[in-house]
C-alpha cells in the first residue's frame, strides 16, 4: 500500500465518520419530529432556517471526506480483496454521489422555499412531482443501496483481509440498519455513535496495516541495489 494513501484514507475514515455523525445527531436534535410528507420539510426549515443551514454543509462536508475515504479503503484493500475492494468500491461511490444529489435536492430546495417564505401548501405541487418522478426514485434507491452494500462490503472486506476486527463491521451494519428501521431522537444518536465507531475502527486498521507495510517500502536506493 502506498504509503501516502493509506495516511489520507486513514484520516478521511475518521474525520469523515465523525462530520457524518455529528451532522445526523444534529438534524435528529434540532429537527426532532418527522414528516408524513415531502411539502412538510418547508415548514421544518422554515422553524429554525440558521440550523437547517448548518445541517446542509456539515453533511455536505461528511460527503467531500466520505468519497476519498470510500475510494481510498477499495484501494487498499485491492490487493488483499479485489472482488471486495471492487464491488464495495464501486457501490459505495454511487450511494455517495447520489446522496449528494439527495442532499442538495432536500436541504438546499426545501431551504430556499423556507427562505422566500414559501408554505407547505404552496410547495406541495412541487414536491409531489419531485417525489413521483422516477429518476428522483431510482436516484434515492441507488443512494440507499449503494450506501449500505457498498460500506459493508468494503467493512466486511477489510475485516477478511485482517485490517479491523469482527466489531467493526457488525458495528457499521448496526448502524446502517437501525438508521433505516427506527424513528427517534434517542436511537437516531444511537446511529451517530455506531457510525462514529465504525468509521474510527476502519481508519485505525488502515493506520496499522500502513505502518506494517511501510517498512517494504522504506529501503533506500543503496539498500536496494545491495
Amino acid at each position: 500500500m502506498n504509503d501516502r494513501t493509506g495516511r489520507l484514507t486513514a484520516g478521511a475514515l475518521l474525520a469523515g465518520g465523525v462530520l457524518y455523525g455529528v451532522a445526523n445527531a444534529f438534524y435528529w436534535v434540532m429537527f426532532p419530529d418527522d414528516v408524513s410528507e415531502s411539502a412538510g420539510n418547508v415548514t421544518v426549515a422554515a422553524g429554525n432556517l440558521g440550523a437547517w443551514r448548518v445541517e446542509s454543509v456539515l453533511f455536505a462536508l461528511a460527503h467531500l471526506l466520505l468519497l476519498p475515504a470510500a475510494l481510498g479503503l477499495a484501494a487498499v484493500l485491492r490487493r488483499r480483496k479485489p472482488v471486495a475492494a471492487t464491488i464495495g468500491g464501486a457501490t459505495a461511490l454511487l450511494g455517495l454521489y447520489f446522496s449528494t444529489v439527495h442532499l442538495w435536492q432536500y436541504n438546499a430546495l426545501f431551504g430556499a422555499l423556507a427562505g422566500a417564505g414559501v408554505d407547505a401548501d404552496a410547495a406541495r405541487p412541487v414536491t409531489d412531482a419531485i417525489d413521483g418522478d422516477p429518476f428522483v426514485a431510482a436516484s434515492f434507491a441507488v443512494w440507499l443501496l449503494g450506501w449500505l452494500i457498498g460500506l459493508l462490503v468494503l467493512a466486511f472486506g477489510a475485516w477478511r483481509a485482517r485490517l479491523v476486527a469482527l466489531w467493526v463491521p457488525l458495528v457499521l451494519t448496526a448502524g446502517q440498519v437501525l438508521d433505516l428501521v427506527t424513528e427517534g431522537v434517542p436511537l437516531k444518536v444511537a446511529v451517530s455513535v455506531l457510525m462514529v465507531a465504525g468509521f474510527a475502527g476502519l481508519a485505525l486498521g488502515v493506520e496499522r496495516s500502513r505502518r506494517v507495510d511501510a517498512p517494504e517500502g522504506s529501503a533506500t536506493p543503496a539498500t536496494a541495489a545491495a
